[in-house]
């Protein structure tokens, strides 16, 4: 029997269309999940009007109880009449969820995926386009672009006694994944300019060819709390395409409070989460690796008693070694195991719009 496609509420606010000093993108869409977090939405959105180089299309899929977001931004639209399309959908909270709606939501040939407290700056649309233009072969399937405002920054003392430890290695580099499933802090990297390797990008601004999502989709495993799901997307796509890091496009990070888990629940799926990327990834890594691995996580006890010891009448790092305790004990009882459903449209916006543009020729399995 055929899955039904949900239908979810909304609209689509037609573009003005380019203006004097504006290029318009017609095949970029600008992807933005969000959920309560109203006048970041529309700073965001304020933000890609103001550019030189804009997307023809901007999808803002809204996972709040309310449609307060949908009212405002329709006003903003009649206000501001943005060059681009408008697409505002309610949709199920979770942010895989969400960012799949957005991907069947929109319209255009690359997708670039933002956080609502992001900002990015004049180029950063254009900057990616030319990357995936100039790749004649089609085999750059997502492009990063760099946070400026969050590398070459201090290294923090838990970081740097796990790198003093040999844990993870300090030459692995920003954007590679380690065998024994760490990653280094974002702040290490330098500022650069052209593009580099990588092997995931942040979810927070990262672009992709539609293409790579004829074949895959954002793992639902994290429907939850997502933490690691740009990694594991993008370990996915990777097995299929190339992952680049783009250092003319750039764009800032500006890190909203909220919406973070309990400590305990933080400490529990940075462990259970990290253990399923590692298992479904790295599946046949040595003794060394995994040694490494368990290793990591009485490091992290040792690291939250010593900050509890230093302000005691916080308990919140022991609450987080709880959590971290009892997602050690999970993956070891009962490892997280998930498998990925058939790839097919799940969703559209009530009412029909265009379709989807189609995916290029040469369309590889993930």
């Amino acid at each position: 029997m055929k899955e039904q496609v949900k239908q979810l509420a909304g609209w689509r606010h037609g573009g003005a269309g380019g203006r004097k000093g504006v290029e318009v993108l017609g095949d970029c869409s600008a992807l933005i999940p969000t959920c309560d977090r109203y006048a970041m939405v529309i700073r965001l959105i304020g933000a890609i009007a103001g550019l030189p180089d804009q997307p023809g299309e901007v999808v803002v899929i809204d996972g709040a109880a309310s449609g307060d977001l949908g009212e405002r931004l329709q006003a903003w639209c009649r206000e501001s009449r943005p060059a681009f399309d408008v697409v505002y959908a309610r949709s199920e909270r979770g942010l895989t969820r969400q960012r799949n709606a957005a991907v069947d939501l929109s319209t255009r040939e690359f997708l670039y995926f933002f956080d609502d407290d992001t900002v990015p700056q004049a180029g950063y649309f254009g900057e990616i386009r030319r990357v995936f233009e100039e790749d004649r072969e089609r085999k750059i399937g997502l492009i990063g672009g760099l946070i400026v405002n969050e590398i070459e920054r201090p290294i923090v003392a838990r970081w740097k006694m796990r790198l003093k430890l040999g844990l993870v290695p300090r030459d692995l580099g920003p954007g590679r994944y380690f065998d024994a499933a760490n990653t280094l802090p974002l702040g290490m990297m330098k500022d650069f300019r052209g593009v580099i390797p990588a092997d995931f990008i942040s979810g927070c601004s990262s672009a992709w060819r539609r293409e790579v999502f004829s074949t895959m989709r954002f793992s639902e495993y994290f429907a939850g709390y997502s933490q690691g799901e740009d990694v594991e997307a993008s370990l996915r796509a990777a097995r299929n395409w190339k992952v680049m890091i783009c250092g003319d496009a750039r764009i800032l990070h500006l890190h909203a409070a909220g919406g973070r888990p309990v400590r305990f629940e933080r400490g529990r799926v940075d462990i259970v989460n990290k253990y399923f990327i590692w298992k479904r990834h790295r599946p046949n890594v040595g003794a060394k690796y995994k040694a490494l691995f368990w290793a990591d996580i009485p490091f992290q006890f040792a690291m939250d008693v010593a900050a509890w010891a230093q302000k005691p009448w916080d308990a919140s790092p022991l609450i987080r070694t709880a959590g971290l305790a009892c997602g050690a004990v999970e993956c070891m009882v009962r490892p997280p195991r998930f498998e990925e459903p058939p790839v097919r449209r799940q969703y559209a916006l009530a009412g029909g719009e265009a379709e989807p543009a189609a995916a290029g020729a040469g369309s590889r399995g993930a």
